[in-house]
């Protein structure tokens, strides 16, 4: 029996926009707007809580596991570290908005190679996972991106290690002289 495997864009992706020309002596980038990075920043004090290594079972699917796992212990923010396991397809995307292209790898046995990602709260409080990684088909092709939400079933098994964040919900003093 072979596996069958589809990949297929489902959006071109937009095109690169060119960096700015550098002047002499300065660096490409002003800390402007145009500073690559500086729309998406987050920073955010606070502590590490309790490690969490649990088993996500077959057929359900990796993005819900993993906020099952963290609904069933209370953890509303967690950083996922690694995992292992198998799905029996895989679908990923990478990009945002117009440009978002997505990945169906069809299996059976699609291998997790790397994994790594956040859990965060949404509006409500329910914890909502954004998993990013690495997976490889039965002919060992590599794919990467985000894990779209339903569209990852776990095959045989998945054992994930995450680790609870506990973000500071005071400002810190040293914060309160500085704004």
């Amino acid at each position: 029996m072979t596996a069958r495997k589809r990949v297929k864009p489902a959006r071109k992706p937009a095109a690169a926009k060119a960096a700015p020309a550098a002047m002499p002596g300065r660096a490409p980038y002003s800390l402007g707007e145009d500073r690559p990075g500086t729309l998406a920043t987050l920073v955010e004090r606070g502590r590490y809580g309790r490690m969490v290594l649990a088993r996500v079972r077959p057929n359900i699917d990796l993005v819900t596991g993993v906020e099952r796992v963290c609904a069933a212990h209370g953890i509303t923010h967690a950083v996922v570290r690694s995992a292992v396991g198998s799905l029996v397809d895989a679908a990923l995307g990478y990009g945002e908005g117009d440009s978002m292209t997505l990945i169906a790898v069809e299996g059976p046995g699609i291998e997790i190679l790397t994994m790594g990602g956040e859990v965060r709260p949404d509006e409500t409080g329910r914890p909502v996972a954004r998993l990013r990684g690495t997976v490889s088909d039965s002919d060992a092709n590599v794919y990467g991106g985000e894990f779209v939400r339903g569209g990852n079933p776990v095959c045989i098994t998945l054992e994930i290690a995450m680790q609870e964040w506990l973000p500071d919900l005071q400002p810190s003093p040293e914060r309160q002289e500085r704004n």
